[in-house]
């Protein structure tokens, strides 16, 4: 075959499923597909990339739409105070929840003992 002298030669590639139980799955279905079809494996590889391709060019067109015309960052400081009076709540609703524990264990201790038994050892 003579290649153009103004073009480079294309480039090819080797699609490889190697042992990935997807990969083999999907190289079975689109081999289904060439024989339906009664196109070649080329064929539907470059229209399953063209579809992926086109569907991605979508999701950054609606991704752009979607950007937010206003700043939504917020300052470093107003930052550092919100994460330290998240984690101080956090802290203090597990602080709580230890004691209730703790209360309860006293209370169900005490209940067991309130005939005068002894604890055994």
């Amino acid at each position: 075959m003579v290649w153009s002298k103004s073009k480079e030669r294309p480039k090819r590639y080797l699609i490889s499923v190697g042992r990935d139980r997807l990969r083999e799955k999907v190289m079975e279905d689109l081999w289904q597909v060439v024989d339906l079809e009664g196109s070649s494996m080329a064929d539907e590889v470059w229209d399953a990339l063209y579809m992926h391709v086109e569907r991605h060019r979508e999701m950054l067109d609606k991704s752009e739409e979607l950007e937010p015309s206003v700043d939504m960052s917020m300052p470093d400081d107003d930052f550092d105070d919100v994460v330290a009076n998240e984690s101080y709540e956090v802290q203090e609703d597990l602080v709580e929840e230890v004691l209730n524990e703790e209360r309860r264990e006293s209370r169900m201790v005490d209940s067991r003992n309130m005939f005068g038994h002894k604890e055994r050892k």
